[in-house]
């Protein structure tokens, strides 16, 4: 399962993007293409979701990032695909970034069902330093990793999930790979030698061009891991998952275009994700899947669907269906409905709402990721639509708290039919009520200064007992 962090709905070339990616091209041009996919609005939310098969709201974790040491996380009573694929005879792997909790080491991967990791805690660092705030975040399995300071972390992530394939004994049971690449989040930094690659320097516009070597090289490493499965005779026993957490970030080289809006908004720019799955044993290849999906699908499909196991739906009060008929068949989904978003009243975004059920999609509050609307001068959360240069097409545009789109007939958002169609509006906002009577406290807490990396020699370490 490769996630890749930040990349938007026209970063890839099989979308039509100006940046060349030939090995993601190849295998979502031969696979299944998910274009109703939905993902939550910014990174933990979004993970916690894919790892959990829970909305996040029913989680307490849909309210920010959990970073630099801030005491909380998955919940430790939310099972993980890791821990269900492990009662199967699995074994499991995550390499890359984290982002669901690390002040406790119950909560850090190694403890939630991976039999290793190789990886960072926090949500962002450096890509040669591999720092968040000056201070080390790398780690092989529990101990920190302090001599990489120069390699690029795709270059280094690569290598660890190709040593988890070349290690792999077939005879002692199949394998689980969460690959969370730290591609393409901010900091834009590249080596040259991808930033100088003609197809990058042919880009006329300076972030771009940096955002270009970074996916470039996560392709390139996408292409080396899928190398060594041919070279081990997986690939074709493989499934490939392939998924962004949330939409592109337009301030930082990602693009969106010609969707609305971006990462941390509700518009379909900001939850909308580019996925695809791919088996050389699917019965069916080479299509566009337009069935709705969600990133909590991913636990029970990977689990039941996949892996065949029986999973406890009723336990672990899954939000998340099985979809793999769905997606592998082309059979109507058995989703019906999904929540996109849901923020209390008290929240700073004013109650903002989003769900879709069919082809509508109801956004109440105001679905910028700032309470400074209409719009960011910024435009790190753009509330229009944003061209390849930066420049945003606002279009349209009426301030309200109530906007509905009929999402098949109207895919980027343009029009506002709330006041055409008010049994609609009456219709989702129920179903809005109904969640928000099983929302639970979003969690947030300040930073603990007990999680101070000085104290840690310099190095992100769980602090609390």
């Amino acid at each position: 399962m490769f996630v890749i962090d930040d990349l938007g709905w026209n970063d890839t070339s099989y979308k039509g993007s100006d940046i060349k990616t030939p090995t993601i091209d190849k295998f979502a041009n031969e696979g299944i293409r998910l274009q109703q996919y939905y993902v939550q609005r910014f990174c933990s939310p979004t993970r916690s979701a894919i790892m959990a098969g829970r909305y996040p709201y029913h989680m307490g974790l849909a309210k920010s990032v959990i970073s630099d040491g801030r005491p909380y996380g998955l919940p430790l009573n939310q099972t993980t695909i890791a821990n269900e694929l492990k009662k199967g005879g699995y074994s499991t792997h995550c390499v890359g970034k984290w982002d669901l909790g690390m002040h406790k080491w119950e909560y850090t991967p190694t403890y939630r069902g991976f039999d290793t990791f190789y990886g960072y805690y926090n949500s962002w660092e450096d890509y040669f330093l591999h720092t968040f705030d000056s201070y080390i975040d790398l780690r092989n399995n529990t101990a920190p990793v302090t001599d990489e300071n120069g390699t690029y972390s795709t270059f280094l992530f690569t290598e660890a999930v190709e040593q988890v394939i070349a290690k792999h004994n077939s005879s002692k049971g199949p394998f689980f790979i969460y690959a969370a690449y730290q591609s393409v989040h901010f900091p834009l930094e590249a080596p040259q030698r991808y930033t100088d690659d003609p197809a990058c320097q042919s880009i006329p516009y300076a972030n771009r061009r940096i955002f270009c070597g970074m996916l470039r090289a996560a392709d390139e490493g996408i292409g080396n891991i899928t190398m060594k499965l041919q070279e081990r005779n997986l690939l074709d026993d493989t499934v490939i998952i392939f998924t962004t957490d949330n939409g592109g970030q337009m301030a930082y080289g990602g693009n969106n275009w010609p969707l609305r809006g971006g990462k941390k908004t509700v518009f379909e720019g900001g939850v909308r994700g580019t996925g695809f799955v791919w088996s050389s044993k699917l019965p069916k290849l080479n299509y566009d899947n337009h069935e709705l999906l969600h990133a909590t699908d991913w636990l029970p499909t990977i689990v039941e669907g996949i892996a065949g196991l029986e999973l406890d739906r009723n336990k672990w009060k899954l939000d998340g269906y099985n979809v793999w008929p769905t997606i592998t068949q082309d059979i109507q989904t058995p989703r019906k409905e999904l929540l996109i978003n849901l923020d209390p009243p008290t929240h700073g975004f004013r109650g903002q709402a989003a769900m879709r059920v069919g082809d509508w999609k109801l956004i109440t509050g105001l679905p910028n990721c700032s309470i400074q609307v209409p719009r960011q001068k910024n435009n790190t959360c753009p509330d229009g639509w944003v061209h390849l240069n930066g420049s945003i097409d606002h279009g349209p545009y009426t301030p309200s708290f109530i906007w509905l789109f009929n999402i098949k007939e109207d895919p980027n958002e343009r029009n506002n039919v709330a006041d055409q169609h008010p049994d609609i509006v009456k219709q989702l906002k129920e179903r809005i009520e109904y969640y928000n009577s099983t929302h639970i406290k979003q969690l947030d807490p300040a930073h603990d200064p007990k999680s101070d990396p000085a104290k840690f020699n310099g190095v992100w370490t769980p602090s609390l007992k």
